[in-house]
C-alpha cells in the first residue's frame, strides 16, 4: 500500500512564485473574510478590497484597498465564540516617528475599525512599498488598528528591526493608538499562528486561525498534496 503524503505545513516558498502568488492572495483575503464575518457581533460588517480615499502629502486625493476592512454598524449582539488558542508575539518593535498620543473625532461616515492587509509582491517594492507604507501611517494617524500578513521573504518590510529582516515569515499589529507593535516570527515550514483581530472597546479580540485558514486554501486549490 502506498503511504499517504503528508499535508505540507505552514507557507511553502512554491506559493511566492507569480504563477501560483495572486490566486494565493485573493483566495486568503476571501477566506479571512469567511471566517471572521460569523464570529464578529453584529454591529460589525467585513468587506474585502473596500476602497478608501484618503490624502496623500499633496493634498490629492487617492483610492487604496485594503484586503479585508472591519466597520462599525449600530446593533451590538454577543460574538461568536471559538476554542482558538492566539499565540502571543515573537516580540515587540516600537513605532518610530508617530506620537503615542491620540485624539480622534470619528463622525458618521469615519466608521473604519480595523484593517488586514495580506501583503502583495507591489507592498513591497519601489514606488509601492512607499504608498503603502505611507498608507498605513496615515490609517494609523486616524486610530484604526492595522493587521499584516506578509508571507512573502523578498521585498522590504515596513518594519526596520533585524528581527523582523531575519524572519522568513511576518505578521504584525498595530493596535489603535499604541506604540508598539506586536510581531509574530514564523519560520519556513512551520505553521502560521492564530493572531487577534481587534474590535472596538469593550468587545474582545477575535481569533484568526492562519495555518487552518492557509490550510483551507490548499485543500481546495489542489496544491498541499503537490508541495513538497
Amino acid at each position: 500500500m502506498a503511504k499517504r503524503k503528508e499535508q505540507h505545513t505552514g507557507m511553502h516558498p512554491t506559493l511566492e512564485q507569480p504563477r501560483y502568488f495572486p490566486d494565493l492572495h485573493a483566495s486568503l483575503s476571501v477566506y479571512t473574510r469567511d471566517w471572521l464575518a460569523p464570529r464578529l457581533p453584529e454591529r460589525y460588517t467585513i468587506s474585502v478590497e473596500r476602497g478608501l480615499s484618503m490624502t496623500d502629502e499633496s493634498g490629492a486625493a487617492k483610492q487604496y484597498r485594503p484586503d479585508a476592512s472591519i466597520d462599525r454598524a449600530e446593533s451590538p449582539e454577543a460574538p461568536y465564540t471559538d476554542a482558538i488558542v492566539v499565540q502571543p508575539p515573537s516580540f515587540s518593535v516600537e513605532v518610530l516617528g508617530q506620537p503615542q498620543r491620540y485624539v480622534a473625532i470619528r463622525d458618521k461616515d469615519e466608521s473604519l475599525v480595523t484593517t488586514i492587509e495580506i501583503l502583495s509582491p507591489a507592498n513591497k517594492t519601489g514606488d509601492g512599498y512607499e504608498d503603502f507604507r505611507r498608507k498605513q501611517e496615515q490609517l494609523a494617524g486616524k486610530c484604526i488598528h492595522l493587521v499584516e500578513i506578509d508571507l512573502l521573504k523578498q521585498g522590504k518590510r515596513r518594519w526596520r528591526d533585524e528581527r523582523v529582516d531575519q524572519a522568513d515569515y511576518v505578521m504584525t499589529l498595530q493596535r489603535a493608538g499604541d506604540s508598539l507593535v506586536n510581531v509574530w516570527a514564523v519560520a519556513l515550514g512551520a505553521a502560521l499562528p492564530a493572531i487577534p483581530v481587534p474590535l472596538l472597546a469593550p468587545d474582545a479580540d477575535v481569533p484568526l486561525p492562519l495555518e487552518y485558514i492557509l490550510q483551507e486554501y490548499l485543500k481546495k486549490s489542489g496544491l498541499g498534496g503537490r508541495l513538497g
